[in-house]
């Protein structure tokens, strides 16, 4: 049984809330009913008296009291006609009292913890026409006469994000006033009816998220002219693309993605013009030009399709367009260079992955509300425009992996709301700021040709890599003591100079410290691996460092790569370090250290470079998934420990070359 997606289901099943009506009884009812309370009371014990339903009580000896409760709606006479509890964590299976209401119309259980299997005590509701349980832990098959079940009067049933598994029913289809019908994220198998083709009112079909077989989609759908939603993404749907869709006039919202459709989409006669959103994402598609002249899309994406030639110069021109998704296709030549101007509720492009060149346009935030832009992995080869670097609504910018020049505008860093930066791999120049904008999180600018010194950054940064660039001086203060949420810091191959930062000891959530050949010099803070319990990595050599290891280092038991080599260490190796958990990775080649190393190690070591130093004594038993030993030019002695050679199945590079060493290696 495929696990429902709860993170992928939110945007639809919110959507699906607002889109489904919600039919309203009376809410002032002249009471005559009896025995509703009872029922009432009755299904409140049965979920455990939730404290969300503590209003609902016998107090009141006024009749049609229960007609006031939350979460409850009657007619004039008194009868409940809509329980809407969603979202209230209410938990349980559906009571069988809820099938004693008669005139209930109306029930919606979404979000909510609710389970066993599908419950039929809901045939008993004879006037039921709106049942909505998504968002819950239903599991099992559907009863194969779900469709005789409930009367034909049903006209909404939204079973979303549970964990229903079998076939659908081909019963469903003798519900033939539906509107809504929502099926997504669950474990259904088997194929999609045909006889689903003769719901002809539907407006909202939602199969997507089922692991069920490869087929077609059945022809049967292009009855289905009263439909305005259509998703059925990621249902291993085959062959070319059912084309009968785009002449289905009535058609808003289409979201096929994550299939196996090959083949041309034909937009025919211009019916489907009045598609807001699209996906085709993750086929093997083509798309005419001419699909960009649906002026009323609001959110197309077309990206992983194969696609090649240029991108639609009409995408630049289409008025209502918030998302534009490009990504891992093969489009050739520019962007558009109207992208933007015209779209003034632009939000959202991406173009990742493609062969792309020339410049950024201008105009992306021409209206003011573009927050991501990405477009990596092209070969863009402009500079970063001054409007984009300006647009105060952006929050997320990726252009790694162009070939962009130039020198970062200056409000890029201080935008207000820009919180992730990335543009590794490029050929930018100049400096950063000396202050950035307090809303950054993660920058990325490793890999072009910055220079100047490293910034004051951001305080709430989580990520900052900038190696590969030929930054100078010290590494400032502000990094430690100003910087509490960083978890990975990597200034590696700079030319930074000065004291190794003693204030890094101050990062409580530092994952990833990486500060490799630059030319920093003095002692490792005494402090170092003491105060940052995720530390798993420690990167400094190729530097000029001086002093012992530090036994904080040593005893730090998340820590599993160390790689200290060629500075001028000194010493004693703490015991510790050989003992240390998680270690798995030792880089402490081309050093002064001194002492010798412990008859046993930590069966997580993999590899050890311990060459060139000036290690005595014999060498241990070392770790039986040892995969690589670098013990040469030392002063090591005595016999090769027996379980060198035939003991370590994994040794792939074993040198214990220019010691003093005796025996054989078995």
């Amino acid at each position: 049984m495929a696990t429902p997606r709860r993170g992928s289901a939110h945007f639809l099943v919110i959507v699906l809330v607002a889109f489904i009506p919600h039919h309203r009884a009376a809410a002032h009812p002249r009471p005559v009913a009896v025995g509703e309370a009872e029922l009432l009371l009755e299904i409140k014990r049965a979920w455990g008296d939730p404290p969300v339903l503590a209003a609902w009580n016998a107090s009141s000896s006024a009749a049609g009291a229960h007609c006031r409760w939350p979460y409850v709606r009657c007619d004039s006479a008194g009868r409940v006609t809509r329980l809407a509890l969603t979202n209230t964590n209410v938990a349980g299976p559906i009571p069988n009292a809820i099938g004693n209401l008669s005139s209930l119309v109306h029930l919606n259980l979404f979000n909510n913890s609710i389970f066993g299997v599908f419950p039929t005590v809901l045939y008993r509701c004879r006037s039921l026409r709106y049942l909505n349980l998504t968002l819950n832990h239903l599991g099992g098959e559907l009863p194969n006469d779900i469709g005789h079940g409930f009367t034909t009067n049903m006209s909404t049933l939204s079973l979303s994000a549970n964990y229903f598994n079998g076939s659908i029913p081909v019963s469903l289809s003798m519900l033939r006033n539906l509107h809504h019908l929502a099926l997504g994220l669950n474990g259904f198998t088997g194929t999609i009816p045909v006889e689903l083709g003769k719901l002809t009112s539907l407006h909202t079909l939602w199969l997507g998220d089922n692991p069920l077989a490869p087929s077609e989609l059945p022809m049967s759908f292009k009855n289905l002219t009263n439909l305005v939603s259509l998703w059925v993404a990621n249902c291993s749907l085959v062959g070319n693309f059912p084309n009968y869709i785009m002449r289905l006039e009535n058609l808003q919202y289409l979201m096929v993605d994550y299939n196996n459709f090959t083949g041309d989409v034909v937009v025919d006669g211009f019916a489907a013009m009045n598609l807001i959103l699209i996906n085709l994402a993750g086929n093997n598609l083509s798309v005419p030009e001419v699909f960009g002249l649906a002026m009323s899309l609001i959110d197309i994406d077309v990206s992983s399709n194969n696609l090649t030639g240029v991108i639609p110069e009409v995408f630049g021109h289409l008025e209502n367009l918030t998302d534009l998704r490009l990504s891992n296709n093969r489009f050739t030549g520019t962007l558009p260079p109207e992208l933007g101007r015209h779209s003034l509720g632009l939000c959202t492009v991406e173009a990742d992955n493609n062969e792309l060149i020339g410049v950024i346009p201008e105009g992306l935030c021409t209206g003011g509300q573009l927050k991501l832009f990405s477009a990596m992995g092209n070969r863009l080869n402009s500079s970063i425009p001054v409007g984009l670097a300006k647009c105060e609504t952006l929050t997320e910018l990726h252009l790694d992996n162009n070939q962009l020049s130039g020198e970062v505008p200056k409000a890029l860093w201080i935008t207000g709301q820009l919180e992730y930066v990335s543009l590794q791999s490029n050929q930018l120049t100049g400096s950063l700021p000396s202050t950035m904008s307090n809303n950054l999180t993660q920058l990325d600018i490793w890999n072009n040709q910055f220079v100047g010194r490293i910034p004051a950054v951001a305080v709430a940064l989580t990520y900052f890599d900038a190696s590969n660039n030929q930054f100078s001086g010290a590494i400032p203060a502000d990094i430690g003591s100003g910087m509490p949420l960083l978890l990975r810091l990597d200034l590696s191959n700079n030319n930074l100079v000065g004291n190794f930062p003693s204030y890094v000891v101050k990062m409580p959530k530092l994952e990833v410290l990486d500060l490799l050949r630059n030319r920093l010099t003095g002692m490792l803070p005494s402090e170092l691996g003491k105060h940052s319990p995720a530390l798993s990595f420690v990167g400094a050599d190729d530097n000029e460092l001086t002093g012992r290891i530090p036994e904080g280092l040593a005893k730090c038991e998340t820590l599993t790569e160390l790689y200290l080599d060629n500075n001028q260490l000194s010493g004693k190796v703490p015991k510790a370090l050989w003992i240390t958990g998680q270690l798995e990775y030792v880089g402490l080649r081309s050093n002064q250290l001194t002492g010798s190393l412990p008859s046993m190690m930590s069966n997580n070591l993999t590899q050890i470079d311990i060459g060139n130093n000036q290690f005595t004594g014999r060498i241990p038993a070392v770790a039986v998934g040892l995969m690589s030993f670098d013990a040469d030019n030392n002063q090591f002695s005595g016999a090769i420990p027996a379980n060198i050679g035939s003991g370590m199945p994994l040794l792939m590079r074993l040198d214990l070359s220019n010691n003093n060493l005796v025996g054989r290696i078995r």
